[in-house]
């Protein structure tokens, strides 16, 4: 028998993070980050100069970058262990166990192993409770299972003759039995090609754009170099006077453009995330950030036919009939229907019922074929059917004599008229009312038409068919007759033009294409999935996933973006209030030690903001700078919310930086007067 998982016990995360924050500050590891090694020196510097003539200033100087260090490692840290929470569910599952089995018999004797012994050609009973440890094909059996990493995936019907046989390891068995014929070796299969890509992504998470970091810290370096080869700052320093050296290197600890160092990275892992979510997987932090760059979406007849790419949200019971009623026959009745709809009317059942499957141990499952679309499924005295209007029509008149009542008939052309899709629910000769379907293909083609993204249909239809489908479904261009070969010149010829291309196939014939694309979308079809790894796979099997993962890749390009301008604006507001502070008290110091107070006439053209002193402002500076820092990599993990425009977010960071100095500004220098 195989072992079911337990979610791993819950574990202490403020310790941990704060260990691992201590350890980033290792200098082995900060000399291979740029930004922290800028801030790093700074905060060396301050601390020696704390040392040799310690006062209150410089000392809270020299505290206040360490920290802002810590926070940056911090940051650092909590974006890392986002990303293992993928690592850590799949390692999870590596401790099943199997009950292979001698003969093709489900009572045949059986030797328990681990499942990593499992080699192709075995074969495995699998009972209801247990998960599936290695991918493979059913051949005898039939089972409700759930194939998900996410947790948000819908039971699906997997029985032996079926068209849909493929099992992924991993894959709990809520219902039934089933013996399977393991199709990978140990290392080979789906969840242990995931894990990899998981690895990848953990690795992203550990990378600083280098290059853009050099860049930046080089800029930022060079600004202040001129800035201290003014002959006050060396005079001073000789003097004895090392407070006007304390502002420079405190306005280097600001100036580093830190905010920066974790932003892209944050928003890999919140991309990874968000994917998985939605059942879909990948390791590549090139291929999130792709997916918000792409021009050409190129779909399958199948992903944008509007018959089939709907999604269920509402159920309109008959008279006499209780909504719970219609619910659990349209849930049971869509087990063995793995089109988007019928994974849709499964989902809504859960999610606003929730129902579970159970008692189907005698079931025999319809999976729907043919004009009328009926799926269902045989239980001891009962027929549970659902399908298109007529087909669930005519089914009510087989079993009965009476005809549907004329309420149906008002709720399909009520739906119809609505621009739905209504589907009859039927139990035997009682017909139980409808599901109401929109179409989400025509929705998300508008979307992706208003944010730029051209759409090409591809099919193999003669071209009269292909313009009448492609007009129905709303794409921006058809590829009739399409081959694989013709496939393969679309995608190169937008490339050439500078264009970035998606698309979605199963790899059977598409090979060439998916490998051309900018981004690729393989569906979960069983081992072959597993192959196609290297772009996105869709654990669903869903084709029109691309679409959301489009859409994703466009939203979370622009929450970056967003961010990103939040960031430059705080920075840029909050050098131009220190910058001339820190210059103008150098200058006056190496003036003969003239006092600031006498000559407030000029300074107070370079602080519009009334500032007490520079001493309250760096302090106020470094306090607002951390807290950017702070914020940063939280927010680009967790934004759920519309982008903002980035000339709003720039206004936002340059009125919250100003706003925030003047208040602490205000602050300290209530408190500690005498010392600023």
């Amino acid at each position: 028998m195989t072992t079911r998982n337990q979610p791993p016990a819950r574990r202490p995360v403020v310790r941990p993070t704060l260990l691992d924050a201590l350890r980033e500050l290792d200098p082995r590891e900060v000399v291979r980050r740029p930004l922290l090694l800028g801030v790093g020196l700074a905060a060396a510097l301050t601390t020696m100069l704390a040392l040799l003539r310690p006062d209150a200033f410089t000392v809270a100087t020299a505290a206040w970058i360490w920290v802002m260090g810590a926070v940056m490692a911090v940051a650092g840290v909590l974006v890392r262990m986002a990303a293992n929470t993928l690592v850590i569910r799949l390692q999870h599952d590596g401790d099943l166990m199997a009950r292979r089995l001698r003969e093709l018999r489900r009572d045949a004797q059986a030797e328990v192993i681990p499942a990593s012994r499992l080699r192709r050609g075995d074969l495995v009973h699998v009972p209801a409770g247990d998960n599936i440890p290695a991918d493979g094909v059913v051949v005898a059996g039939s089972a409700v299972i759930r194939s998900t990493l996410s947790g948000r995936s819908v039971p699906l019907v997997r029985e032996s003759g079926a068209d849909r046989r493929a099992l992924v390891a991993g894959s709990a068995v809520l219902s039934g039995w089933l013996i399977v014929d393991v199709w990978s070796n140990p290392g080979e299969d789906f969840r242990q090609r995931l894990l990899a890509l998981a690895e990848r992504a953990r690795l992203v998470a550990r990378q600083e754009p280098q290059g853009l970091a050099v860049l930046l810290l080089a800029l930022t370096a060079t600004g202040l170099a001129a800035g201290a080869a003014l002959q006050p700052w060396a005079a001073l320093l000789l003097a004895g006077d090392p407070a006007p050296l304390v502002n420079l290197l405190a306005l280097l600890a600001c100036a580093v453009p830190a905010s920066f160092a974790g932003l892209q990275s944050a928003l890999d892992v919140a991309g990874f995330r968000r994917l998985l979510r939605s059942n879909v997987v990948t390791g590549s932090a090139a291929v999130v950030r792709a997916l918000g760059q792409v021009d050409v979406l190129l779909l399958e007849r199948a992903s944008v036919a509007v018959r089939g790419n709907c999604e269920a949200d509402e159920l309109i019971p008959m008279p006499g009939v209780a909504i719970e009623e219609l619910a659990g026959v349209a849930f049971l009745a869509s087990l063995a229907d793995e089109t988007p709809e019928g994974r849709s009317i499964v989902a809504l059942a859960e999610r606003r019922y929730g129902l579970v499957p159970s008692g189907l141990q005698q079931a025999r499952f319809l999976a729907g074929t043919g004009p009328g679309r009926l799926t269902g499924v045989d239980l001891p005295g009962r027929h549970l059917r659902k399908g298109d209007a007529d087909a669930i029509r005519q089914f009510v008149r087989e079993h009965s004599s009476v005809e549907p009542p004329d309420e149906f008939r008002a709720a399909v052309q009520a739906v119809a008229g609505d621009g739905g899709v209504a589907i009859g629910v039927a139990d035997g000769p009682r017909m139980l009312g409808v599901v109401r379907l929109r179409s989400r293909m025509r929705e998300a083609l508008a979307r992706l038409r208003r944010a730029g993204v051209f759409t090409v249909m591809a099919t193999a239809d003669t071209p009269a068919a292909a313009a009448t489908l492609a007009a129905e479904a709303g794409v921006d261009d058809f590829l009739a007759e399409a081959t694989p070969e013709a496939k393969l010149a679309l995608i190169r010829r937008h490339q050439a033009a500078g264009r970035k291309v998606a698309m979605v196939g199963d790899g059977n014939h598409d090979g060439p294409a998916m490998a051309q694309a900018d981004v690729a979308v393989a569906t979960n079809a069983g081992p072959l999935a597993a192959r196609e790894a290297g772009g996105l796979v869709d654990l669903d099997g869903d084709p029109t996933k691309l679409i959301e993962a489009v859409e994703l890749g466009r939203d979370q390009r622009a929450i970056g973006r967003m961010l990103a301008a939040w960031c430059l604006a705080s920075d840029l507001a909050l050098a131009l209030v220190l910058v001339p502070l820190v210059i103008s008290e150098a200058m006056v110091r190496g003036a003969d030690q003239i006092s600031l107070g006498t000559c407030p006439e000029g300074l107070s053209r370079l602080d519009p903001l009334a500032l007490h002193s520079p001493r309250s402002a760096v302090l106020a500076g470094l306090v607002v700078h951390t807290l950017t820092l702070a914020a940063v990599a939280p927010l680009a993990l967790r934004w759920r919310g519309p982008a903002r425009s980035r000339l709003g977010a720039a206004i936002i960071g340059v009125v919250f930086t100003l706003a925030a100095v003047k208040s602490l500004d205000l602050l300290l220098f209530a408190a500690f007067a005498p010392d600023l």
